[in-house]
């Protein structure tokens, strides 16, 4: 398998799931000894910054998240990943239908928990409907699985 280095993270507006995955997978590509290079992404254009809840749950963990942009997907952006990981399926799916003329873009889509190697429940439901406390679970299942995947990913580079 080809080496991973360069990630996208991806959700469907880029202010709540997928940036605190991104920002998260910094922290972890750093605290574990990586050399990733790791950003996200959304469909579609909803806010200018990180959603509040967001932002206080990478505050508590002491990441600095204050260079963030949200970013649309792109076919450029796209083409110059090694690995895409969303939240949800149908943005895997998505991303694979809207642009199958990339180069192994099947064999480089995942969702986050899917690279994982999860079968139960392979969503991470996007939080901005709900409450505070459902929100607050749902960056706990991200931290999780970033922490698990950035685990995989150095493991795999190494061997």
């Amino acid at each position: 398998m080809k080496k991973i280095k360069r990630i996208l993270m991806v959700c469907l507006g880029n202010t709540a799931r997928s940036p605190v995955a991104e920002y998260l997978a910094r922290y972890y590509n750093e605290e574990f000894g990586g050399d990733l290079i790791i950003e996200s992404a959304g469909f579609i254009n909803a806010f200018s910054s990180i959603q509040p809840t967001s932002r206080k749950y990478l505050d508590l963990k002491g990441i600095d998240y204050s260079g963030f942009r949200p970013q649309l997907i792109t076919r450029k952006l796209l083409e110059n990943q090694d690995l895409i990981l969303t939240m949800e399926y149908s943005h895997s799916t998505e991303i694979i239908q809207n642009y199958s003329n990339i180069k192994d873009i099947p064999k480089k889509t995942f969702t986050l928990r899917e690279f994982n190697e999860e079968t139960d429940e392979i969503d991470i439901i996007d939080p901005y409907y709900t409450t505070n406390r459902t929100y607050e679970k749902v960056l706990v299942i991200i931290d999780e699985n970033v922490e698990r995947a950035i685990k995989k990913i150095i493991r795999l580079n190494k061997s």
